[in-house]
């Protein structure tokens, strides 16, 4: 539940609206200014302030509609969101009161104040994502991050779009249907899927890698592990021994998988840090990113659910019913990527089919086959 203060007068709109304006006064200081001595750090100083009030406007746009729209997005009193938005507050103002200063002194600009621009553009994005994610998670209690929720989104999306093209791909004649048919399973093989007929297990999880990027960031973590950073819920995904991400699932062979029932291929093939010659299989990152939650309080690392169990049901035999009954899974999650990847590798791996060796039979004789008893 949100703790929201009482007697404040600030909400999240007037904060923002606060630093927007910052933002302005100090653009419009540098636009107002004599360019004819200007060098190259004057104009990139120019568009580093542009793009931080771009993104904080974009930022404030896309989010509201994600916590109930504008009205209680801007009214929002979290305590904690009003905390971290009142220091950036006092940053920007430091940062507006260099322009105001050197627009007195003359000179040329500080090339420093560019990157503290960049940085604070960071932070004040980071911040909105948090915002939201507070008003998310008091209406959604222990359900996936914010930053999840909208990969998870798109992946639902694309699978509804997928659905619809394989209902008009009915109304075509047989001949046509095969054809197709042929084509895109053709083409789910070079995704790395499982070619079936169910189209919500056909979704392409290498077409959510854009919006992995727009809700968080990948970064080195020490020396051998890779981290996917969430701007929402500050929860950090870690792969251990990893040289680079992999941008692509392992293709699926052509035989000799079991590929009844339709199980999800999640692998991804990568080479280690360590031993970059040996090939690890690892979760395929954006399935991780669209199921994390928000990490226990004290802890960094975000939990994981598994998606293809919430999707799973089995036959209740019990006296008073006979139905197909919803698997609940651990509401907390997975701990770790390592335990989420070793669930699935015993649950949701599909198993190669041995080959049995066939005995040559003899090759009868003609005087074997020919036999004396009618």
């Amino acid at each position: 539940m949100s703790r929201r203060g009482g007697g404040e007068a600030d909400t999240v709109g007037s904060l923002l609206a606060s630093i927007a304006t910052l933002l302005n006064d100090s653009l419009r200081i540098l636009m107002f200014a004599d360019k004819r001595q200007w060098g190259p750090d004057e104009f990139e100083q120019i568009r580093a302030l542009e793009r931080a009030l771009d993104e904080a406007k974009k930022d404030y746009q896309e989010l509201s509609p994600l916590v109930n729209g504008e009205f209680y997005y801007q009214n929002d009193r979290t305590i904690e969101t009003l905390v971290e938005l009142r220091a950036l507050q006092v940053k920007f103002q430091s940062h507006a009161q260099n322009f105001k200063d050197w627009a007195r002194q003359g000179g040329p600009i500080n090339p420093i104040w560019s990157r503290e621009t960049v940085q604070l553009r960071r932070e004040l994005h980071r911040a909105q994502c948090r915002a939201a994610r507070r008003i998310f998670d008091a209406e959604q209690d222990g359900s996936r991050c914010l930053g999840a929720f909208q990969v998870y989104r798109q992946q639902k999306r694309n699978e509804a779009e997928r659905a619809k093209r394989q209902k008009e791909r009915q109304d075509l004649p047989p001949w046509q249907q095969q054809h197709e048919r042929a084509v895109s399973e053709e083409d789910a093989r070079q995704r790395g899927e499982v070619p079936s007929d169910d189209p919500t297990r056909r979704n392409s999880l290498e077409a959510l890698v854009p919006c992995c990027n727009a809700v968080g960031k990948f970064e080195r973590l020490g020396e051998h592990d890779i981290a996917f950073v969430c701007d929402f819920c500050d929860g950090f995904i870690v792969w251990q021994d990893l040289s680079s991400m992999p941008a692509a699932r392992a293709p699926l062979p052509s035989s000799g998988v079991v590929s009844v029932g339709g199980y999800p291929n999640w692998q991804a093939q990568a080479l280690g840090h360590e031993k970059q010659t040996e090939e690890k299989t690892v979760v395929f990152a954006p399935l991780a990113i669209a199921n994390h939650m928000p990490p226990e309080p004290g802890e960094w690392q975000a939990r994981l659910s598994c998606p293809y169990c919430d999707e799973y049901t089995y036959f209740d035999q019990g006296e008073d019913s006979e139905e197909d009954v919803k698997y609940v899974q651990d509401e907390k999650g997975f701990e770790s990527l390592q335990a989420f990847q070793a669930h699935l590798e015993w649950y949701h791996t599909a198993m190669a089919v041995p080959t049995l060796p066939v005995p040559k039979l003899p090759i009868p004789t003609p005087s074997a086959s020919n036999c004396a008893v009618m």
